[in-house]
């Protein structure tokens, strides 16, 4: 038997039962492509992010961490059915998870065809996508999902893998020495894409010793020239948004040469190739 599970809206670790019977998503084919989460990953329509050893993060929840058992949760009454912030679908030791937005809960007049055709006035109805927000896969302990946007409203903590740099992180970032940011620009101007640019950034310069600090601003002077940069001192002026990408760009290493008509590009998205 497959079971849905409704997550009450506004209700802390509150589930209710709604619904026993036929599956209502199917396991995609796609899931043995999944790529590891990356914030500097864009992901084709077909692919998936995944992060393994799911239940060991903090970000998972007690209920797919436990035996599941339908007698764990009571049947949803009418009025809690339309406060549904989520659904869990279990199907055969699979979870797979929907957010209900609004748009979710609809009841819409039709006139049905067949053998009687008749006006139905329509009753609240939960619209189930085609493809769900997010599955775990219990048995290899495997969440895959598309959007980190979009199931961190479900799983509390997650939006911590693509985080934006606080103010504080801000300005820390701007203190560096081979930066030099003009009069008219400064932490208070730096924009939710670059925020998240420089959280990302702060985590590979801690893992770059002094020589390799240089060799990264050396290349991203040769690779984008534009910047301003004093090559004695080491120092890039940053006069504006753009000018900061660029320069965020170079320190995650994301400009590269083709090998046979030596263009030089820049990479909109990155997955990390795994030595076999």
């Amino acid at each position: 038997m497959n079971y849905v599970i409704a997550k009450v809206r506004d209700k802390e670790e509150v589930y209710e039962k709604l619904y026993a019977g036929d599956a209502i998503f199917r396991l995609p084919t796609s899931l043995d492509s999944a790529v590891e989460y990356n914030p500097s990953t864009i992901l084709e329509d077909d692919e998936w992010f995944k992060i393994d050893s799911f239940s060991q993060t903090d970000y998972c929840m007690n209920l797919v961490k436990e035996e599941f058992r339908s007698t764990d949760y009571g049947e949803a009454d009418k009025v809690r059915n339309q406060n549904v912030e989520y659904i869990i679908s279990f199907q055969d030791n699979v979870y797979f998870f929907q957010r209900i937005l609004k748009h979710s809960i609809m009841a819409q007049k039709r006139i049905t065809l067949g053998d009687h055709v008749r006006l139905d006035p329509g009753e609240k109805s939960i619209v189930i996508n085609n493809i769900p927000d997010a599955i775990f896969i219990k048995e290899t302990d495997v969440m895959y999902f598309k959007k980190l946007t979009t199931i961190a409203p479900i799983f509390k903590g997650i939006e911590e893998l693509y985080r934006e740099a606080t103010e504080e992180e801000t300005e820390q970032f701007l203190q560096n020495d081979f930066i030099e940011v003009a009069d008219n620009y400064d932490a208070s101007r730096i924009k939710k894409s670059n925020r998240k640019r420089i959280a990302m950034a702060m985590e590979t310069l801690q893992k770059f010793n002094k020589k390799e600090k240089k060799t990264i601003l050396n290349y991203t002077h040769n690779y984008y020239p534009s910047l301003q940069y004093e090559v004695a001192k080491g120092v890039f002026t940053v006069n504006n948004e753009e000018e900061m990408k660029y320069l965020l760009w170079g320190i995650e290493q994301r400009y590269y040469t083709t090998p046979v008509t030596k263009e030089k590009r820049v990479a909109n998205s990155i997955v990390e190739l795994k030595n076999e």
